[in-house]
């Protein structure tokens, strides 16, 4: 995006991008996603749970899309896998072979995120609500009203805080 580019969006949208508002500019091509470029950089690979980082894209083309509250739930749901969700309430598993270690250090990497998550008042993710309310409390994302006056999410772009800003605990 040229300068100007630049200084017209920060005009029409006060310095905030958001997912929405770039499709509603047409700039997100049907069916595609946008993650913010400073989601890495911004500590939130770290400690964003499995399921909310794997489920991320298909977040944000229900957004792009225009989907209300009860669409992006259906829209999410059907993108689920059955090993999205992480029981942390089976202690791990045994040691052996490399795909129990993977599953082992995704267990501790998950358990240590749960309990950064409760240091701070929050909930570990367990079904597609409880990702989407995790986005917004952590300010990745935010409800809105459509045109209709029905709820729908938006999606953070730009200015996108880093994530210890919002985990301090």
């Amino acid at each position: 995006m040229c300068s100007f580019q630049n200084d017209a969006l920060n005009f029409i949208t006060n310095g905030r991008v958001t997912v929405r508002g770039l499709s509603q500019l047409g700039l997100i091509p049907k069916g595609q996603c946008v993650i913010p470029n400073q989601f890495f950089e911004g500590g939130w690979g770290i400690w964003l749970p499995m399921p909310n980082i794997t489920l991320l894209p298909y977040f944000s083309v229900s957004v792009a899309s225009g989907f209300n509250w009860t669409e992006t739930v259906a829209f999410m749901e059907e993108k689920v896998k059955p090993n999205t969700f992480i029981d942390l309430g089976d202690n791990g598993v045994g040691k052996g072979n490399l795909e129990e270690d993977e599953a082992q250090s995704l267990y501790e990497r998950e358990t240590e995120i749960e309990q950064k998550l409760q240091a701070n008042g929050l909930l570990y993710p367990k079904s597609i609500v409880d990702v989407i309310d995790l986005y917004v409390a952590l300010g990745l994302a935010f409800k809105t009203e459509d045109l209709q006056g029905k709820w729908c999410l938006d999606m953070i772009i730009r200015p996108l805080c880093r994530i210890d800003e919002v985990l301090n605990n």
